[in-house]
């Protein structure tokens, strides 16, 4: 088991509560700020690229994606896009190139880190799939990247980083008011306590040793 995942899986939990004190300080209702003519042609092509993909025109669509991308390098929805287009045709390899070019053009581009994140999973490079599903977490924790990064770490059999990813869900669900959510994530939970066991730092408190581990094993008894 890579025990070197489990503290970056914990360290999610700090990183996430900065995350999102800082989406709530910008939601302040202010009005949008104005895009340059270069942002506003990639909105346009993008658009129409989304347009030619519902038609199920990918000649079309990438080529529109391209010149999105071609006009304004930081536009982060044209890369998303094409990365759809070139999954669909299979190819995997460019699709990947396609979403690391974005995430090095795009100031914190969770999309783009989730969708590589998940792309890797799907190709069976799970390490580098964890990467950028921690990053993605710690930028904007919510359910789908939690719950995608807690089958990224069982699939790497880090079961302590899934339990910890899976408690992070279970906070946020219960935070926001999710009870369906939060049923999931609890009975996740629960199943992954059987099998980490003495190894959980938190569960291990209730063979008191010592007076934190056992207020955590109080806290997540209560739930």
């Amino acid at each position: 088991m890579p025990r070197r995942l489990a503290p970056a899986a914990i360290a999610i939990a700090v990183l996430a509560s900065a995350a999102l004190s800082a989406r709530v300080a910008r939601a302040d209702g202010s009005a949008p700020t104005a895009v340059s003519w270069a942002t506003a042609q990639a909105i346009d092509r993008t658009r129409a690229g989304q347009i030619h993909v519902r038609c199920n025109e990918l000649d079309s669509a990438q080529r529109a994606f391209l010149d999105a991308i071609s006009f304004d390098a930081t536009y982060g929805p044209a890369y998303l896009g094409l990365d759809e287009v070139l999954e669909e045709r299979g190819d995997t390899r460019e699709a990947e190139r396609t979403l690391s070019m974005g995430i090095e053009h795009v100031t914190g581009f969770y999309e783009g880190l989730v969708a590589r994140g998940k792309l890797r999973a799907r190709l069976h490079r799970t390490t580098d799939a964890i990467a950028d599903l921690e990053a993605a977490a710690a930028l904007h924790p919510d359910a789908g990247v939690l719950h995608a990064l807690t089958d990224a770490y069982i699939a790497a059999r880090a079961l302590p980083a899934a339990l910890a990813a899976t408690r992070l869900r279970l906070a946020l669900a219960e935070a926001q008011g999710d009870a369906r959510d939060a049923g999931e994530a609890r009975a996740l939970a629960r199943a992954l306590v059987g099998l980490v066991g003495e190894v959980d730092p938190v569960t291990a408190g209730g063979s008191g040793r010592g007076p934190v581990r056992r207020a955590l094993w109080a806290a997540t008894r209560r739930r």
